[in-house]
């Protein structure tokens, strides 16, 4: 795998983002390889808990915008119902990607340093648990770029949250929260010291690999409920297979990349 590094140490998987240079920002090809790390896990029977962290200063910093406009291009021949077929295509590509911590057999951990932002959220919220550090940075970042969160963010942190008015605010401003914020509102549930976070990511782990392997795949399948989640998915990536063609979203993220304010149109 190209974007993701694993590690195994005893009955301890450790996988790490490894786009530091590019603040561990998602492409194309980290896509896959979270698709790919799935079986490679699952295959592996004597994992009992996978640890996700991403290397350098920040954990994820959401979608790799100076890749975003190859990723969304489509041949210019295509009518609008087939491009927006082959958008929705892609979207349900992209949340089985995000849907990868949940779809792994064994407890994950999270454990996030710095930025996570946009899809970043979106991935950590498949996860068992979160550990955050002190100086660690939300953002629902979608609403900067003209859409709506469709890989999973608005679905799963939408029935975990602890504070439904806060959640609203944050995926309508899109503002950078801080780790006391991302606490109450249940995305997180502990914050260690920025120096400490490895240890203690590990130190639970290995509490969990001390325990029956079969308890916590019957566990982790009893909470993990998510025949509703699927169907709401599903609308999700139905009604974003459209908002790639607005001028809003090519105004946004064009605004990003120059620096400069975008201009929306009347609804």
């Amino acid at each position: 795998m190209q974007t993701l590094i694993g590690t195994k140490k005893g009955y301890i998987y450790h996988l790490e983002i490894n786009r530091p240079q590019q603040l561990n920002t998602m492409s194309s090809q980290l896509f896959q390889d979270f698709k790919a790390v799935v079986d490679i896990i699952n295959k592996t029977d004597d994992i009992r808990v996978v640890i996700l962290t991403g290397r350098g200063k920040h954990f994820c910093a959401g979608l790799d915008l100076k890749e975003a406009p190859q990723m969304f291009q489509l041949p210019d021949e295509l009518d609008q119902a087939r491009k927006s077929i082959r958008s929705y295509d892609k979207i349900k590509d992209w949340q089985l990607a995000m849907n990868s911590l949940s779809r792994i057999k064994a407890p994950v951990i999270v454990g996030i340093q710095g930025y996570c932002l946009g899809g970043g959220i979106d991935l950590i919220t498949s996860a068992d648990i979160r550990y955050c550090t002190e100086d660690a940075k939300f953002s629902i970042k979608e609403i900067d770029i003209g859409m709506a969160a469709d890989i999973g963010t608005l679905q799963r942190l939408g029935l975990q949250n602890s504070n439904a008015s806060l959640f609203r605010e944050l995926t309508y401003t899109g503002r950078i929260f801080n780790s006391q914020e991302a606490l109450s509102l249940g995305l997180i549930n502990k914050i260690v010291k920025n120096d400490q976070l490895n240890d203690e990511i590990f130190k639970l782990a290995e509490l969990i690999a001390s325990k029956s392997p079969v308890a916590c795949y019957t566990i982790k399948n009893i909470v993990t409920r998510e025949s509703n989640l699927d169907s709401q998915l599903d609308v999700m990536a139905r009604t974003n297979m459209a908002l790639f063609f607005t001028n809003d979203m090519s105004s946004a993220i064009t605004a990003f990349l120059t620096k400069g304010k975008p201009e929306f149109p009347k609804l």
